[in-house]
């Protein structure tokens, strides 16, 4: 398996943003001040990434796409966009991998979009390089 960091998981999200609105800034660490709208901002919420059995671990990534409309009806444009967001987070590939986007949910503030999906999947720890037995002295006989 691949290896997969939290940073690729993220890349690929503004990447996915990106090919889907090109004329849409992404800012992926902070908002600056003074940015212009309208404009993406990609926050990754606290990963959890805990043991289920052996060398194998499950990744929880949360993510909460702000997007700030501009234009007179922001309220309007951010549903508008959160529809769109629906469409295009069922599923996302990176790396030329493919995975599922789960537990999908919106809210506007302030007339801000705030929309949040999970991405969970499963990590293999790399099995230990224990060193092998060296010889076997081996006696038999028959009776």
């Amino acid at each position: 398996m691949k290896e997969v960091t939290i940073n690729i998981i993220r890349d690929g999200v503004i990447s996915a943003l990106s090919q889907k609105f090109p004329n849409i800034k992404r800012y992926g660490e902070e908002i600056k001040q003074g940015f212009t709208e309208p404009c993406f901002f990609v926050k990754l919420l606290p990963v959890e990434h805990t043991r289920e059995l052996g060398r194998r671990f499950r990744r929880y990534h949360t993510f909460d796409i702000h997007y700030f409309p501009d234009g007179d009806r922001k309220v309007n444009a951010a549903h508008d966009m959160a529809e769109k967001l629906y469409d295009l987070f069922r599923f996302i590939t990176i790396n030329q991998d493919q995975y599922m986007i789960t537990d999908t949910n919106h809210e506007v503030t302030d007339s801000v979009l705030h929309f949040f999906f999970d991405i969970n999947f499963m990590v293999w720890e790399e099995a230990p390089d224990d060193p092998k037995m060296r010889t076997l002295a081996q006696e038999g006989w028959l009776k």
